[in-house]
């Protein structure tokens, strides 16, 4: 009688042990990172993405990743960005990864995105008429002067054509699918480290101390910090005249340019091709750019 109550015992424990491991099987099987998915608004592509493509997209990028040169850019003074009302910034990561954070991110970028382009097309409509017109008053040759210095456009002269020309290769939009990209693919979709407490979602550098965040993988004597933003507009504002002044993205420039002289719209798709310099990744960052606004169809926010 006492080997069956023994057994009766013994099975009993060795069925609750199956339980407790079954369970604990059932919780390792969530996946760490969720696999990527596309806006909401668009269609599964026909050819997916490799898997490291899609996990690059997902993932926070490294802070180290910034390059050391081109990115380091001095804040222009924003337009009207103290009285106007910019949009509350939502907190990304308080969306599921996936579709309902991608267009989270994209539906408050793009306004925005939208509204900056807006502003340099205003200026460059201003400086075409100037260009066109057989004679300029001293006012206008001022604000050419302005923009010149601005633009980086050295030993600026208004009679000049050759000057003219240059300053109107620069003072040009960026196409939003580009730029939305771009600020996916360093902030994160919007939930790094520089995006939420520094408004940064293009990794600007800054010299001054205290001017940002300090890298937290900065290397030993380096001084840059990411530059802090009051909102995500002066961090947009900010990355489209990098783009436009800074002499490592004169390729870019130059592409878009050759597609003007075409009358065709440049696109994003294009233009990556002149970020090479953009990430010390070169020729791997522009095809994760490119591969991010096929997949996301970004064109349409253009």
């Amino acid at each position: 009688m006492s080997n069956i109550i023994r057994l009766f015992f013994m099975s009993l424990l060795a069925s609750s042990s199956a339980i407790v491991i079954g369970c604990s099987d059932a919780d390792n099987t969530t996946p760490v990172t969720a696999e990527p998915t596309q806006s909401a608004a668009t269609k599964q592509p026909s050819t997916p993405e490799s898997p490291a493509i899609k996990k690059a997209k997902e993932t926070e990028p490294l802070e180290s990743d910034a390059s050391s040169e081109p990115k380091i850019t001095t804040q222009p003074k924003t337009q009207n960005t103290q009285s106007d009302r910019l949009p509350a910034i939502p907190k990304f990561k308080d969306f599921a990864a996936g579709p309902p954070r991608k267009q989270a991110f994209f539906d408050f970028m793009a306004p925005l995105i939208k509204r900056a382009n807006a502003a340099i097309l205003e200026d460059r409509e201003r400086l075409k008429g100037l260009i066109s017109s057989h004679s300029m008053e001293k006012n206008g040759q001022a604000w050419l002067k302005k923009q010149a210095k601005r633009y980086g456009v050295d030993n600026f002269n208004p009679s000049n054509q050759a000057d003219l020309t240059a300053l109107l290769t620069r003072i040009d939009a960026i196409p939003a699918a580009l730029a939305l990209a771009q600020g996916a693919n360093e902030s994160a979709w919007g939930t790094s480290r520089f995006a939420r407490q520094a408004n940064n979602y293009f990794g600007q550098w800054c010299f001054s101390k205290g001017c940002g965040l300090v890298p937290k993988r900065r290397n030993d004597g380096a001084s840059h910090e990411v530059r802090a933003f009051d909102h995500p507009y002066q961090s947009i504002v900010s990355y489209i005249h990098n783009l436009n002044s800074h002499r490592t993205y004169e390729k870019l420039r130059q592409i878009r340019a050759q597609t003007r002289q075409k009358g065709q719209t440049p696109t994003g798709l294009e233009m990556t091709e002149g970020l090479v310099n953009y990430s010390e990744r070169k020729h791997e960052y522009v095809k994760e750019l490119q591969s991010m606004i096929r997949y996301n169809k970004l064109t349409q926010y253009n």
